[in-house]
């Protein structure tokens, strides 16, 4: 038999070279791989060291390779969550359990200059190390905050402008409630007066009277002002338990200073809402309810007695209905396809921004808004919104997965 014929020592080298070289070319194209990469790549070992990073933590957090190499990573994380990371790195090294390996989180950073910025951080193990390793995939959303943020504020803007649009369209019936309380007590002063230089009778009960509705009047023109001031001004949403009842009553009330209400009547069918109670920004909800019923205004407006009919039905447990129904003109299917998109209108001096607003209302507070034909003619706009025990459990699901 022949022997298989054996390598030669040089064979032996050639080959143990191009496997070096192999290994070398890979880890050269995985470093830049890694380096080409927007997201910073930190990798560390069980105390916290850094061992290795791309470039995209030099750019991001303004240091050095060799500043950071060998240094704790803690110091990239702002003072008062260094001592978390610290716990974690401890519990780990006891326990050998990890509660954050393959999850992501926002964070805050700090680049070397003290400034602090959010970040997106992914953690994850390097497995089959020599020892414990673990590498950090950390994302900047300084930018989407930003965005996030300007997008919150333009929405606050959208709806400053929905609540002075309807304001300036009420102005009428502004004048009238504003007039009726000052004429009021204009003649019961002068009366006052008359009475007082009047020698032959003591008038003082009936003056007290006057007084009394003067106090009154004054005092209606107030409360009316102060809500006024309320439904224009731009806020912050603000939330907290609210009756559902008394709410709407008030709304259908503020509803009532639009001229067009004296010839349709309003009617309320709110029995089941008596003992409901919403997690909401009350203003906000008023709005809302105020535009709808202002467009079943609009689709009644040159039609003779006709009402508009505004109920609460409850859908289930936890989610109440507010409906506002009209037996106008009905809408069209081209209106239909775009009845909740911005600066869309039908109106000739409408901005086409309420039923926009509306719906970014009624979906940040977990319901939503709707409509349907009414039969045999008109038009049915609805919004859910969940009761208050219901908000509460929401609210409690959301706290529990941050």
């Amino acid at each position: 038999m022949s022997r298989a014929k054996q390598p030669t020592i040089a064979q032996i080298l050639s080959s143990a070279d191009s496997s070096t070289q192999n290994i070398k070319d890979a880890s050269a194209r995985l470093i830049a791989i890694i380096d080409a990469s927007p997201d910073a790549f930190i990798i560390i070992d069980q105390d916290g060291k850094i061992e290795l990073i791309n470039a995209a933590v030099e750019s991001m957090f303004l240091y050095s390779r060799k500043e950071l190499m060998g240094q704790n990573v803690n110091m990239l994380i702002p003072g008062s969550l260094k001592n978390a990371h610290d716990d974690y790195l401890s519990s780990y090294k006891k326990s050998g359990k990890s509660n954050i390996i393959g999850t992501g989180r926002k964070l805050r950073a700090k680049k070397s200059d003290g400034q602090e910025f959010p970040i997106y951080l992914s953690v994850g193990e390097v497995k089959h190390s020599s020892h414990i390793q673990f590498v950090g995939i950390i994302r900047d959303i300084s930018s989407e905050e930003q965005y996030q943020a300007t997008l919150i504020d333009n929405q606050q803007k959208l709806m400053q402008a929905a609540r002075l649009s309807s304001m300036g369209e009420l102005a009428a019936g502004i004048t009238h409630e504003i007039n009726q309380p000052l004429s009021a007590i204009s003649n019961y002063a002068q009366a006052s007066k008359r009475l007082l230089n009047s020698p032959d009778t003591d008038h003082t009960k009936t003056i007290y009277k006057a007084l009394d509705t003067i106090d009154k009047q004054a005092q209606r023109a107030s409360d009316f002002i102060i809500g006024l001031k309320a439904l224009a001004n731009k806020h912050a949403s603000q939330r907290k338990r609210v009756r559902l009842l008394p709410l709407m009553e008030e709304t259908v009330m503020l509803a009532k200073l639009d001229a067009r209400v004296l010839n349709h009547e309003i009617i309320l069918h709110l029995q089941e809402s008596q003992d409901i109670e919403v997690l909401a920004d009350p203003i906000q909800i008023q709005q809302v309810l105020l535009n709808l019923i202002r467009n079943a205004l609009d689709a009644i407006e040159q039609i003779k007695d006709s009402p508009i009919l505004i109920k609460a039905t409850r859908l289930s447990s936890s989610d109440i209905e507010i409906s506002v129904i009209d037996c106008g003109k009905g809408i069209d299917k081209q209106t239909t396809e775009q009845i909740f998109t911005p600066f869309f209108t039908t109106k000739e001096s409408g901005m086409g921004i309420g039923l926009a607003v509306c719906k970014t209302i009624i979906n940040a507070h977990g319901g939503r808004i709707y409509f349907v034909a009414n039969d045999p003619k008109g038009c049915i706009f609805s919004f859910s919104l969940p009761t208050f025990k219901q908000s509460q459990q929401q609210a409690k699901e959301a706290n529990g997965k941050t």
